[in-house]
């Protein structure tokens, strides 16, 4: 079992020059945090989405249940600073009362025994078996997720139609070919945010994978095949997307909500994202589609997709706090729950208890791609956070022309191995 020393080790390599955020409290095994009868039980929950995103759910939540209050935090920036700020605070005893687990850090959350298992609780019926298999080790499931996400790229139909499309190509040779004519009108034609694993290569590999079987993400893992080998000419096809400046090399250190500022003036005609941005985009006034990621030679046009990452409890509180988290996950899988996630999160139900409402504009990726099984995420089984910096940081150099896709592949066998 992974005991603290190990996820201090961890969190000394992931997220030494991290600042964590303020902590949110130590979850003390006592129970509540209340002071005689009446008082208001608080827990800590350190959230996935923007916090100003969740803000309508917790206080719909809070007005039910006068008596619980939610100590709400999220991290600064995307995926990356979450798992860090996580780790870092699990090696500090601050583990948050309910927190996210995310493939990233699974097996060193569920291995140290930090998240409690949620197999027999009421709030885990009619969720996907699909996402709860995901997070079950051993028989035991230690994570609660009733919704998806869908990794597109995202169009400005404006923008491209000034370039003479109305639709975005679906092999990578034509997507750089109206790069170039986006970039002769003046347009950036597309970004995405470096700062964490690439949004486009891993749903193409995905595509790539699903026409050229056997090979899979296993056969790298499992040790049959190595990244040099496997991924090394899938990088260099990748890598076109720089070389013909369809994204261009100074996206790196970029942050994402810059790059949707660009999008959002205007000035970007295709950013990475998904449904969490909906509504900010037609709050602009933007004529706007999803699209799936265009394909590799050999493959097929895919989206990026999953489980959401699901809403864990510590195994460190009991009492009152438990009954408190408890309930709070029975209201987020629960249909006013639910809603709230698609409407203010754009968090896409897979919960039986609510029927998603697909926004117009993704209805074709959703139908044609999601609900055909056209989607993929690369699910590291070890050293998650590790895997995920080293592939984080081979790519920002590869962007800027600092390494080649064979040392890249080669760097991350390096780190796989070690």
């Amino acid at each position: 079992m992974l005991k603290k020393s190990k996820l201090i080790t961890l969190a000394a390599t992931t997220a030494l020059l991290v600042t964590p955020l303020a902590a949110c409290g130590s979850s003390s095994e006592g129970g509540s945090t209340t002071e005689g009868s009446g008082a208001k039980t608080t827990i800590t929950y350190f959230s996935w989405a923007n916090s100003k995103k969740m803000a309508k759910l917790v206080e719909t939540f809070e007005k039910a249940n006068p008596d619980i209050k939610i100590d709400m935090s999220s991290a600064a920036g995307g995926a990356n600073e979450y798992v860090q700020t996580l780790i870092t605070r699990i090696s500090g005893n601050q583990i948050p009362d309910v927190y996210h687990i995310s493939t990233a850090t699974k097996h060193d959350i569920i291995s140290g025994g930090w998240a409690r298992d949620l197999t027999n609780e009421p709030f885990m019926k009619g969720l996907d078996p699909t996402g709860v298999a995901q997070y079950t080790v051993d028989g035991k499931a230690y994570g609660m997720t009733p919704t998806v996400w869908m990794g597109t790229i995202i169009f400005n139909k404006k923008l491209l139609k000034e370039a003479g499309y109305d639709k975005v190509p679906t092999t990578l040779t034509e997507f750089n070919d109206m790069g170039k004519k986006l970039q002769e009108k003046g347009i950036v034609a597309y970004m995405e945010d470096p700062g964490v694993i690439s949004g486009s290569f891993i749903p193409m590999l995905g595509g790539w994978y699903a026409k050229n079987a056997p090979a899979s993400d296993k056969q790298l893992f499992d040790g049959q095949e190595t990244f040099e080998k496997q991924w090394t000419p899938l990088l260099k096809q990748w890598n076109t997307l720089v070389e013909t400046g369809t994204m261009p090399k100074t996206v790196v250190g970029v942050p994402q909500d810059q790059i949707f500022q660009e999008f959002l003036a205007g000035k970007l005609a295709m950013y990475r994202s998904g449904m969490w941005d909906v509504k900010q985009i037609k709050e602009a006034g933007i004529d706007f589609e999803a699209a799936p990621f265009p394909a590799l030679e050999g493959g097929e046009a895919f989206v990026g997709g999953g489980p959401d990452s699901p809403f864990a409890i510590s195994s460190k509180i009991d009492g009152k706090k438990l009954e408190a988290a408890q309930k709070f996950l029975t209201f987020v899988n629960s249909e006013e729950g639910l809603k709230l996630l698609d409407s203010e999160v754009g968090q896409l139900s897979s919960s039986a208890n609510y029927k998603a409402e697909v926004p117009a504009e993704f209805k074709d990726v959703y139908e044609n791609y999601v609900q055909k099984g056209k989607y993929y995420w690369l699910n590291w089984p070890k050293n998650g956070p590790v895997m995920a910096k080293e592939m984080t940081a081979q790519f920002q150099l590869m962007i800027q022309g600092q390494a080649t896709p064979d040392q890249v592949a080669g760097a991350l066998d390096k780190k796989w191995t070690k």
